[in-house]
């Protein structure tokens, strides 16, 4: 069974994965700070390697921007030009930096408009009404850089219960559970069936994955 093929093989990250899952599902992925949410879904649109380039800098975003000037909330980010020295100290990149700006921009609005108490509260809106399938005509998924990697990757940090079709999924899916398929939108299908399948939520599963294969260092998840 796909079930027994799962726990042998993640045996090893299985309770980490674990907790990576459990703070996605409570709001509590970079201790709820919806801000750092997104900065860590730019950076990670990179493609760059996720533990040990984009998690390092988004600490040093918190502690030198959030923390110590005030960037903590979508209104003050989504006034910054992503020319901004300070962003270009954390990557240089403008690119990445549009696309936080514009994200936090929509969820802004999305706050103000449905009278939202928190910034999280209009991320987990936008994510749980979001759908992977229209993508492309979604207020965030039509900003300039976002793909639906980055716009999957955001839904699942707020909580929702999806997938994302990147390449180490993907292959690693594939040699594992034989699942093939030809294009992303499918691919997010067949994860879902997966997970009814085995009974690992999608995000267990991905965590699973992206940790195992990234061979990252157990403790220092713990800071994220």
């Amino acid at each position: 069974m796909r079930k027994d093929i799962f726990e042998d093989r993640f045996k090893q990250v299985l309770a980490v994965a674990k907790e990576g899952e459990l703070r996605c599902f409570t709001g509590k992925r970079w201790s709820g700070n919806a801000v750092l949410i997104v900065v860590d879904a730019a950076l990670d649109s990179t493609g760059l390697q996720y533990f040990n380039i984009v998690v390092p800098r988004v600490k040093r975003f918190y502690h030198e921007y959030v923390k110590t000037t005030g960037l903590s909330s979508f209104r003050t980010f989504s006034k910054l030009s992503p020319e901004d020295a300070r962003l270009s100290t954390i990557m240089n990149n403008r690119r990445v930096w549009h696309v936080a700006i514009e994200i936090s921009r929509v969820l802004c609005a999305i706050k103000d408009h449905k009278g939202l108490k928190t910034d999280f509260d209009a991320l987990s809106y936008w994510a749980e009404h979001a759908n992977h399938n229209n993508w492309k005509s979604d207020e965030i998924g039509m900003i300039n850089g976002v793909g639906l990697i980055t716009f999957q990757y955001l839904r699942m940090q707020a909580g929702v219960d999806t997938s994302m079709p990147d390449k180490i999924l993907k292959r690693v899916v594939e040699r594992e559970f034989d699942v093939h398929t030809n294009d992303d939108l499918t691919f997010i299908a067949e994860m879902e069936r997966l997970s009814n399948e085995i009974g690992y939520s999608q995000i267990m599963i991905c965590w699973a994955i992206w940790l195992r294969e990234s061979n990252v260092d157990m403790v220092e998840w713990e800071a994220l």
